[in-house]
This record gives C-alpha cells, structure tokens and sequence, in this order.
C-alpha cells in the first residue's frame, strides 16, 4: 500500500507542521471526543507525500496497481466521487457542439457535464422490466436504431449496472461504438465489485468501453466520495488527468486515498471469499435478487402494501435502513460489510411483512420517457427566461431545469425536452411522496414563453 506507507514515513519524519490542514496531524483535537489517530493521515502535498493531480511516487504507483485490478490502462484515484469521474469522461473525449448518445436513466452528474460541456443529447430509454416494475438496461438493437437514424453522433454513455442491478449489453454496445469509431463510456458507478469474483458479471472495462467510472463506496468497503475513473487507451491518459484537475478539489483528502488503497487491497486478496460468504448469506433471498447480486428487490404487491409501507415497516419496527423505496419495489444494497445477524433480521422482517393481508395493489407501469433530440440543448435551455408553474399546467411545455426522484438522482425531466402528461403525472406523484428534488414550492421550471 503505497500511499499509507509514504505517510507512515512522512509521520515518523514530521517534528513540526507549519503546513495545512489546520488540526496539524489531529493534535488541536488532544484531549477531546474528536481525537483519533487517522487525523494524522490527513497530510497535504509535501515531501514525500506526492500530488493527486500530478502523481509521480506513491500515489501514481497506488493508480498502477488500480488499474491492473480492473484490467485497465490507467486509473485516477477520485476524492469527489463519481461524478467528479463522469463530468471529467465528458470533457476529455468531447468538444462544445458535439452530439452524444445519453442513457435517460443517467445519474444528474451526467446531464451536469452535458450542460458544462455544451453538447447536444440524443436520450435513449432503457427497455422496462415489467414484472419488477424497474429499467431493465440498453440493447445494442435500441442503440445500432439510434446509431442510424442519428449518424452525426461523436460517442455513447450508459449506465450499466443500474440502480437496482440490472445490466446493459455493454459488449455488444462497445462493438458498436468501435464499429463507428465512436468512444463508449460508462457510468457503473454500482460495479466496483464485479473484477473480484466470478460470479459476479463482467466489469465494463473488461468489455472493451473507452472509459467507465466506479464508485468504491457503493460496494466496497471504502468511505463517500471515493471512486475510480478507468481508461483503456493509454493515449488518453494526460488528456483525462487534465480533465480530472478541472472538476476534482486541489485540497484531495489522504484519508480517503489510504481508504481508496485499502479497500482494494481487501478486494485483491479477499474478494472472492468474502464474495463466495455473501453469496451464501444471499441464498434465501434468491428471488429478490437482480443482474447484481449484491442488490435485493423487495415487492410485497401480493399483500397489497407498498414500496414505502414496506421500507417504513423495515426502518420503523425492525431498524433495517434500505437505499430507496418507491411504490412498488424497497432496494437493499448488500456488501462484504454485511454480517449473517443483518440476513437473520431481514429475514424475521420479510416473514412479519408476508403475514401481513391486504387487497392486492395494481400493479403501477413504470413510465417511459422521451427518447431522441430534446427541443433545446440543455445549456441554452438553463440560461433563458424561465417561469415556476405547477405540474398539472406543464404538459407541452420545456422544462428548464432538471426534476430529479432522490434517491437515485435519476432525472424524470430535462432541460430543454417538452414535458409529456406522463411526467407531469410522475412529478405530481413524486411531490406526495416527497421524493422530488429541482422544484420550488411544488412546481416546475419552465421556459417562459
């Protein structure tokens, strides 16, 4: 572990600090609640520490060993998540005007980088997973459709894994984009954990993508804000670390990067055997699984309770916390953290919730969404007049500012697209639930006419 024993040295060497941060080693904290010993991490560029945005030591050594991990040609370690990641792949692989293939069910930071950036998006929907009510991924037949009837196209970015751990055809996609001589990138912000065992799907870099980020908090046992950017083509190498200078702090935290370090290698060497004990801790809750199986989808539609009945059930008489919840489905996301007294109690949970009668729900069809050219970039679409009006008012009108459901983050309106009934109804839905973030007293942006 490079980076963690360039500090050890740095500790042993260091009689004075006169350098930030401020807690100089942890020392202002002595003698309070808040002393502990891995303040002495959080150094700053000095001697012998190296410099994230220019590695050359022990930090540069640390990214090596990373991508020889995922089976990359480099990785940049990220102390502002993925999508520090995700806005940097859109700098680095395209220019103002340039018009790109975007996953509608992309997290915000991608529709960010589309307005930083200046570009054009061509949205295309993941197919629905009916019976779970959930997207289900990209075909490469929806994306070679797109490819035709949009041939100006300079790149292609999905999300695969998902939210809830299902899967594009990411092999075939990259075939494609190859075949046209356009990059693919990926946002698998959820798949950290899939090079460590085989019996988890295959990473995306592995598939042949240009570019893909992961986020090492999401199923590793790594602290927020800790996430990996890979690249397979080394030529891209100095034109993404200028990218990534641009969008991550210049203040990075040695803190998360010893964490960032020791969360892979606990993947290198235990990945597959905590893996493999997870697994079996997974195997009575088979049927909740999705394409990840560190993800459970719950649905107790049967018994006629809800996503949000069920979750509350969870948190409030069990003090089981999920990801989300929504009318249909709570999401669990398992990792080697977990214990078997966390499946006992989710277990004893699931039975209480299964005893439960009620008239059964319909089931709600998951709404699909625009796909194609928006009316407006969303750069223009974010900088002209714009009016508040409520959800019921907005059917026809463009949207001019993102409504995203938190969590995931994932938007159900754009800037620049001309909203359809169907998503001013998802939105007015998403106001009784209180999940609905981008609005302003219950009502929507718009552009002024």
């Amino acid at each position: 572990m490079e980076i963690l024993d360039s500090l050890k040295k740095h500790i042993k060497t260091e009689k004075a600090s006169f350098h930030m941060p401020g807690h100089k080693g942890g020392a202002a904290f002595s003698g309070s609640p808040f002393e502990n010993e891995l303040l002495s991490f959080d150094v700053t560029e000095v001697s012998g520490t190296d410099c994230l945005s220019s590695p050359k030591e022990a930090i540069a050594l640390s990214e090596q060993r990373a991508a020889q991990l995922y089976g990359a040609k480099r990785a940049f370690y990220l102390v502002n998540g993925s999508t520090c990641g995700i806005l940097s792949m859109f700098y680095a692989f395209f220019k103002e005007g340039d018009s790109v293939i975007v996953d509608r069910s992309c997290h915000i930071s991608a529709v960010n980088a589309l307005v930083l950036c200046g570009l054009n998006p061509v949205y295309v929907s993941q197919n629905i997973d009916e019976k779970r009510g959930v997207p289900s991924g990209i075909t490469a037949d929806k994306i070679k459709r797109m490819l035709e009837e949009y041939p100006e196209v300079k790149g292609i970015f999905i999300t695969s894994p998902n939210y809830y751990g299902m899967m594009s055809e990411v092999d075939k996609i990259a075939e494609l984009a190859h075949s046209k001589g356009i990059p693919l990138l990926v946002d698998e912000a959820h798949g950290a954990h899939f090079p460590f065992s085989k019996k988890l799907p295959e990473s995306a870099i592995s598939m042949g993508v240009d570019a893909a980020v992961v986020s090492l908090h999401k199923s590793l046992p790594c602290p927020n804000q800790t996430a990996l950017l890979l690249i397979n083509d080394e030529k891209m190498a100095e034109k993404m670390q200028k990218a990534v200078n641009v969008f991550q702090t210049t203040s990075p935290s040695y803190m998360l990067l010893v964490y960032i370090e020791a969360a892979l290698d606990m993947a290198e060497k235990q990945g597959e055997e905590l893996t493999n004990r997870l697994l079996e801790y997974l195997k009575p809750f088979a049927k909740y699984q999705t394409k990840d199986s560190f993800k459970l989808l719950l649905s107790f539609e049967e018994n006629g309770i809800t996503g949000y009945e069920a979750e509350k059930i969870l948190r409030e008489e069990f003090g089981i916390y999920a990801e989300l919840c929504d009318n249909k489905n709570v999401l669990l996301m398992t990792s080697w953290g977990n214990s078997e007294q966390d499946f006992e109690l989710l277990s004893t949970a699931i039975t209480h919730i299964k005893s439960i009668k009620k008239e059964p729900l319909a089931s709600k069809i998951i709404t699909e969404f625009n796909e194609g050219r928006p009316e407006l970039s969303p750069k223009y679409a974010l900088n002209v007049g714009r009016e508040w009006i409520l959800p019921q008012d907005s059917v026809g009108r463009i949207a001019a500012a993102t409504v995203t459901a938190f969590p995931p983050c994932i938007p159900v309106l754009l800037p620049g697209e001309k909203i359809s009934k169907k998503q001013a109804d998802e939105v007015a839905d998403m106001i009784l639930q209180k999940t609905a973030e981008g609005l302003k007293d219950g009502k929507i942006c718009v552009i002024k006419e």
